[in-house]
């Protein structure tokens, strides 16, 4: 039996969610809610070998982790993320620890995976100071996602900088360390990553693109082009467009567009670049996350409190809800 876990957006940033929430189900048979564990904003959740791991994403920034007992969630611990507003974290499998994106502070914190352990303490590195041309978003560094390379390093995009930062993490001490940085487009505003054999995708939250980025022969990462992810010549309600997650799933690449409230899917093109095959509804209002589970997109859309399962065709396009599951405020969904 399949278990996905939902985290959200609570009262404490004026959201309506509660906290996590465990499912039990599949796509086929359907979900069933069995149990919501209160949290505070955990608006970022990750899987580790019987643990999950929520980024708290407050003013204080904290790692909430809890056991996983018989699916069922257990608190275990809690931990500084080592800055405020943590947006997302992920487990580095080069040192074992889990690595954190804290948005607000712009810094990079690595603590312990160990969620029995009360005790762990947050490495932390300060992201260089920099800005961007979009005034009321980049007036500072902002650490948006955090990906593991296969080089046992750790990337972490600034949206604020309009720059990636590569970091290794020491296996025994988990100090982390700068080792390169890589410039994206001005104006950017780069959020998540994804890989996509040896290229690195990333979404410009701000000026709405995919870019395809390779190894440099200096080590660094180059911007091989660039797709626009929606067809701005198309009015929608919102004035405001930002993307947001991108995943990959059978060769085909993902994309969620808020203030379009749609998914971008994107495939190499004869030339093997990646083209624009279809924008489909993603169900919801403002789609903040999604995750594939079982030949199904379920669609974290945060303002319309509801996680939304679409089925993908064998074009990989993603067809009209078959189901939406209601609760306040979702952000992330995760399957375990």
């Amino acid at each position: 039996m399949t278990r996905m876990y939902v985290g959200g957006y609570t009262a404490s940033s004026g959201g309506t969610g509660e906290g996590i929430t465990v499912f039990e189900g599949s796509g086929d048979s359907g979900w069933r809610a069995m149990q919501v564990v209160q949290a505070d904003d955990p608006t970022f959740l990750a899987v580790t070998e019987g643990a999950l791991h929520a980024a708290s994403e407050t003013v204080e920034g904290r790692v909430v982790s809890y056991t996983i007992s018989a699916g069922s969630l257990v608190a275990a611990s809690v931990a500084a993320s080592g800055g405020t507003a943590p947006c997302h974290l992920v487990l580095d499998p080069a040192s074992g620890a889990l690595v954190v994106a804290n948005y607000t502070a712009g810094t990079f914190g690595v603590l312990a995976a160990d969620a029995s352990d009360p005790a762990r303490v947050t490495r932390v590195l300060p992201l260089p100071i920099g800005r961007g041309p979009v005034l009321d978003r980049q007036d500072g560094p902002h650490a948006h996602n955090v990906m593991p390379t296969p080089e046992g390093t750790v990337l972490v995009s600034d949206l604020g900088s309009d720059r990636i930062y590569e970091v290794r993490v020491d296996p025994v001490t988990l100090e982390p360390s700068f080792i390169g940085s890589s410039a994206l487009p001005s104006g950017s505003g780069p959020r998540h990553f994804a890989w996509l054999g040896d290229k690195l995708l990333i979404t410009g939250e701000l000026d709405g693109r995919l870019h395809v980025l390779s190894r440099t022969e200096s080590g660094s990462f180059g911007v091989d082009y660039s797709v626009a992810a929606y067809d701005a010549r198309l009015s929608f309600a919102s004035d405001e467009v930002l993307l947001s997650h991108v995943a990959v799933s059978d060769g085909y690449v993902y994309a969620a567009v808020r203030g379009r409230d749609t998914i971008t899917v994107f495939a190499p093109g004869a030339d093997g670049r990646l083209a624009v095959t279809a924008e489909v509804p993603a169900g919801g209002h403002w789609p903040r996350h999604f995750a594939i589970e079982g030949g199904r997109l379920y669609v974290a859309n945060q303002l319309s409190h509801t996680v939304a399962v679409l089925p993908i065709g064998a074009d990989g396009v993603p067809g009209a809800p078959e189901l939406q599951i209601e609760l306040g405020s979702p952000s992330c969904v995760v399957f375990a």
